[in-house]
């Protein structure tokens, strides 16, 4: 068996990216030869990962996996016309080649169900997938528009097995130490993040939790927007800023914070939220879809409602969970497309 995986590898570490690289990692770790041809701006050299930068290189090297007779697993967000883009060329007539799709965004929904073209055009690219992976039910409903339902699967994009925190950080360790109670956010410079609420919450836990701070990390924690917003809600002295961290060191800073906070006000299915659940640390989602048990959920957009459930969750602690693994489930599923039935003979073959 071999498997093309298309989409986003670290860094940046998105969800999606992150995703890529524990699924690729699982495969190898079980024998299965495994590639990455990496769309995304990562720049870092790593094992079986191939960047591409140009559409030249990318439809020069799919084309090539095609031609072998890859299993080729596509991953996007289905949030904008250049995702849809990406799933119409990775589908293209390879009869030799079985494609699977995985869609991420919980901005799906409402994208595909703006416009009936937006929707055609799914419908068109998606005609060359064998299976088509929604993270989660919304996103399911929303694509059982566009593709048949013998094709849909439903599955968390997460592999439990592969969430293995790093070594601390010193300025991790500096931040736990420097704070009594410590929460965690992951940060982008998209509103979809709820920064904003996320600070409004903060300067109301001040109040009832002394010592309490925020470690906040990923993109854009320098820019100016994210200065201006620390300033106008007061919480700069309330604030870590971490950065971009490696993803084995922001598994880290969740494994040591005192709850982990997701304030968004769209999702698909979090791989940050099932991290910190995975990791034993009380999770605090907004409730814009549907999350694992032992979340404990605030009303979207509620600041008040996000600070009574952060200190809710602080003093009744993580749940027990068992955790989803996509990587058994995919191993299963590429085992079963590898082996199509020829018409007429009853025969069977592997891809190889």
């Amino acid at each position: 068996m071999r498997v093309l995986l298309v989409g986003d590898y670290p860094p940046p570490h998105g969800g999606v990216a992150v995703h890529v690289q524990q699924l690729h990692g699982y495969l190898r770790e079980r024998g299965v030869e495994a590639v990455v041809l990496d769309i995304g701006k990562g720049r870092r050299p790593a094992p079986d990962v191939i960047p591409v930068r140009t559409p030249t290189q990318y439809g020069t090297r799919l084309a090539g996996f095609l031609r072998e007779g890859w299993t080729v697993h596509v991953h996007t967000s289905g949030n904008n016309p250049k995702s849809w883009m990406l799933v119409a060329t990775a589908g293209v007539r390879a009869p030799r080649s079985q494609r699977v799709i995985t869609l991420h965004s919980g901005l799906l929904p409402d994208y595909l169900a703006a416009s009936v073209s937006r929707r055609a055009f799914a419908r068109v690219a998606l005609a060359g997938y064998s299976r088509v992976v929604a993270v989660s039910e919304a996103v399911r409903e929303a694509l059982s528009r566009c593709v048949s339902e013998d094709k849909l699967v439903v599955y968390p994009a997460f592999c439990g097995s592969q969430v293995r925190p790093g070594p601390v950080p010193p300025r991790v360790e500096e931040a736990r130490n420097r704070r009594r109670t410590l929460l965690a956010m992951a940060h982008h410079p998209s509103p979809v993040y709820g920064r904003g609420l996320m600070f409004r919450a903060l300067r109301m836990l001040a109040s009832a939790l002394p010592g309490v701070g925020l470690a906040v990390f990923g993109p854009g924690t320098r820019s100016e927007e994210f200065l201006r917003d620390a300033r106008q809600y007061e919480v700069e002295a309330l604030l870590e800023d971490l950065g971009e961290l490696e993803h084995p060191a922001a598994l880290a800073l969740m494994a040591r914070c005192d709850a982990f906070v997701r304030p968004t006000t769209h999702d698909g299915d979090a791989i940050s939220v099932r991290e910190a659940l995975a990791l034993g640390v009380p999770c605090v989602a907004s409730d814009v879809c549907g999350r694992p048990h032992g979340t404990y959920t605030f009303r979207a957009g509620n600041a008040v409602d996000l600070a009574e459930k952060v200190r809710h969750a602080l003093e009744q602690g993580p749940a027990q969970v068992v955790s989803p693994d996509a990587g058994p489930v995919l191993l299963k599923l590429y085992g079963e497309l590898a082996q199509p039935t020829i018409q007429g003979g009853g025969e069977t073959h592997a891809a190889q």
